[in-house]
């Protein structure tokens, strides 16, 4: 299934490859993050699906908002996820669990799902790596929202930071 949906989201993105190799690199750390954490193998997919189609409305928010913004993508999200989620499984709670966890993915506070605070730890890596802040804003980030012990890790043996 995941790789199925991995060539829906390729498919989506089309010719837009910064934002596949994007979220082909948050699968990877949230993968990465979830096995060394031992998470439950449902647990591994519900990361592995919610990294896979973390940012999936980005190209209908720029074309219906003009803008890809964070609680845009989290507003429009479901929308785009569930259909795609339902071609390959008919488990609801599993589509349900993904799509919130799609649709708080730009959202720190509160998180009560453990695949959630997965997403938001690969995320955060990602978008650092990739120049969308600051380094000072990233260890800000790490020290107030990365909670897992593998995130933590990565992020010092990346970037340095404790």
């Amino acid at each position: 299934m995941i790789d199925d949906i991995i060539y829906e989201m390729i498919q989506l993105n089309g010719k837009d490859t910064r934002r596949i190799n994007h979220a082909l690199k948050v699968y990877g750390f949230a993968r990465c993050i979830a096995g060394r954490e031992l998470y439950s193998a449902s647990d591994r997919l519900a990361v592995s699906l919610s990294a896979v189609l973390h940012d999936i409305a980005i190209h209908h928010c720029e074309s219906v908002y003009g803008s890809c913004g964070g609680k845009l993508q989290e507003k429009e999200g479901e929308g785009i996820a569930r259909p795609i989620l339902e071609k390959y499984t008919n488990d609801e709670a599993l589509i349900s669990r993904v799509c919130h966890i799609i649709a708080h993915h730009h959202t720190y506070a509160k998180i009560d799902d453990i695949c959630h605070q997965v997403i938001i730890e690969a995320d955060f890596l990602v978008n650092f790596d990739e120049g969308e802040f600051e380094r000072p804003a990233f260890e800000t980030a790490v020290r107030r929202h990365f909670i897992t012990t593998a995130g933590k890790e990565l992020a010092k043996a990346m970037f340095g930071i404790c």
